[in-house]
């Protein structure tokens, strides 16, 4: 049996070689057999995706074609009518839209006052921040809420498209007068005279002040270190979500040079 049975073995393995050395065998579909399956259908759906797209790109263009306009477009006058709309609106955000203006009225070591309440309407045309900077397209809104017991002060402002650097930013500048008027208020507040001066303001911008928006300017007294005639005072600038946007550090002094008009309790 030992004869045949390798025979068998012989011919297992002379078959199994020609298995692994047959060529294998592919299917080659023509290039044109699909379109001659499938009808072409891809042309008509690009229509609802480029009519997508259309109305995307219009919407954008003239968004920004506005953006553009407004910016462009010169500020309201002072007292025209349009800046008296403005001034309505802004009002009305200051009343209803601002969480932090409820925070200290509901405070009560907080007192709400206006910007020069002591003076009258032709004492404030002369004043920087209540005369030429006034109306909506600049300082539209301002007003203090002073703490006696901390010796602190949160001042609530809206800087308007008027006080721009850059298109839609306001100028370093203008924020640093509007920090200089606000910080030096805790000071004088302080000093017996009722007045003072600037002596040192030194301002460092941490994030972008965007025009058309409320902020809120936080200065305290550091009681340690003031006297009579000296005030030192730190302040931040913060937009409504409370991010920072700008810290500042002032000396202020009341001269011994010359006398100066006191200025009150309603700063």
């Amino acid at each position: 049996m030992s004869g045949p049975r390798r025979v068998f073995q012989f011919r297992l393995r002379s078959l199994a070689t020609q298995v692994r050395s047959a060529p294998r065998c592919r299917l080659q579909v023509p290039r044109h057999a699909s379109t001659i399956a499938q009808p072409r259908s891809s042309e008509p759906t690009k229509w609802p995706r480029r009519l997508v797209y259309a109305g995307i790109f219009g919407f954008l263009g003239g968004s920004f074609g506005k953006l553009v306009n407004d910016k462009v477009t010169a500020p309201a006058e002072p007292d025209s009518p349009e800046d008296l709309t403005a001034l309505g609106e802004i009002l009305r955000v200051y009343e209803n839209g601002l969480p932090i203006v409820h925070r200290l009225r509901d405070n009560p070591d907080y007192v709400e006052t206006d910007v020069y309440g002591n003076y009258g309407d032709d004492y404030k045309t002369r004043r920087l921040t209540s005369g030429p900077l006034r109306g909506s397209r600049g300082l539209a809104h301002q007003k203090v809420f002073w703490n006696d017991k901390e010796k602190k002060s949160v001042s609530v402002v809206f800087l308007g498209p008027g006080l721009e650097g850059w298109p839609g930013m306001v100028h370093g500048g203008a924020l640093a007068t509007v920090i200089d008027e606000n910080v030096g208020r805790v000071a004088v507040r302080h000093f017996t005279e009722g007045t003072g001066v600037t002596a040192n303001l030194e301002i460092n911008y941490r994030a972008p002040v965007y025009s058309g928006n409320f902020y809120s300017i936080h200065a305290s007294l550091d009681t340690e270190r003031s006297t009579d005639r000296k005030g030192y005072v730190t302040g931040e600038v913060r937009d409504p979500t409370g991010r920072l946007c700008a810290e500042a550090s002032g000396l202020f002094v009341v001269p011994k040079q010359y006398k100066l008009q006191r200025i009150g309790e309603k700063f």
